[in-house]
């Protein structure tokens, strides 16, 4: 039975020495080659020293398979949950390898499962571990299960392969792909509209004015970072930038907030709805102004910041889904 039908098994936090399999290399098998012709030739011609040459370099080889099984088995195994991305691009999950022993383990190698691309190897010193990030693609939006990996060693002599399959316990949040070209948000009527002008903030053209500074609050967009403030104190204290509407804005114009609505996309497929959302919620978190959104029975009331942005794309993320793959 070949290698790679072997059944996978159970996730576990360690590398017991039952979990642990073993082969011979294609250098191990030449090796098995040499070792017959070497045994044949000292029967034939009844050479002492032929049956000692062949007797050692078996031993050595048996030597070899008892380290090779060694140098995989007892290590343990960690996930680090990855950081949300969007559809269409590539999750990293990082896989942590920790080697609890007092002997160092030599060129492990982990690869995804089924991948083309040859495995990348890792020393792990005694007492010591190390970690190896793994690239996967993110076609859909919702939780994507990390991929199963295979972990494989032939220290020290290459003639066996020792390897073992392990399922991560570890996922990533995947956001719908926002949409391109994005149509502008949908300011309520009165609003001023806030998008970001050429050389905004430092030179606004827009109808909002420069009205001073004031210390940073959590929340506040980075663009509004006050440089010359923060550089007369030295960086020990940030500063932020406040506007007012200028002179030049309409009557009765307020910096209200905007709610982003699923409900008013009816004419858009599903899919292509939660992108052109995500879309605006990136574009109302460059803006400055609060932002809420009403999906379904979920209603975000307008809040800014990197939490509430957050926030925002998880509910798109997992809008829908089945209840398998909006758990946490």
């Amino acid at each position: 039975m070949r290698w790679r039908t072997i059944p996978w098994l159970p996730a576990r936090p360690w590398l017991g020495a039952q979990r642990v399999h073993i082969r011979p290399s294609r250098a191990g098998l030449a090796f098995a080659a040499l070792l017959l012709a070497l045994w044949i030739a000292a029967v034939n011609y009844r050479l002492g020293l032929g049956y000692a040459l062949t007797y050692f370099a078996a031993a050595c080889a048996i030597a070899d398979m008892l380290f090779t099984s060694r140098n995989l088995a007892g290590l343990a195994l960690a996930s680090t949950p990855g950081k949300p991305v969007f559809a269409g691009s590539h999750a990293l999950f990082t896989l942590r390898l920790i080697n609890r022993s007092s002997r160092p383990r030599h060129a492990i190698g982990l690869a995804a499962s089924g991948a083309s691309a040859a495995p990348g190897l890792a020393d792990i010193a005694a007492h010591g571990e190390t970690a190896i990030s793994i690239g996967m693609p993110a076609r859909q939006r919702g939780w994507l299960d990390a991929p199963a990996v295979c972990l494989s060693g032939s220290f020290p002599l290459g003639l066996f392969v020792a390897w073992c399959h392990w399922q991560p316990d570890a996922r990533v949040l995947v956001y719908p792909q926002p949409e391109q070209d994005a149509p502008p948000l949908p300011w309520p009527a009165g609003t001023i509209q806030q998008e970001r002008q050429p050389g905004w903030p430092d030179s606004p053209d827009g109808p909002l004015e420069l009205a001073g500074v004031r210390a940073y609050q959590s929340g506040d967009p980075l663009q509004r970072l006050a440089w010359r403030q923060i550089a007369r104190h030295d960086g020990e204290h940030l500063f932020s930038k406040q506007f007012q509407p200028g002179a030049d804005a309409p009557a009765g114009a307020s910096r209200g907030n905007i709610m982003l609505e699923h409900a008013t996309l009816h004419a858009l497929a599903p899919e292509a709805r939660l992108s052109r959302l995500t879309a605006w919620v990136l574009q109302a978190e460059r803006t400055g102004l609060p932002y809420g959104l009403r999906l379904g029975a979920l209603t975000l009331t307008p809040a800014l910041g990197a939490s509430q942005r957050d926030a925002c794309l998880r509910a798109l993320a997992l809008h829908d889904l089945p209840q398998d793959r909006t758990a946490p």
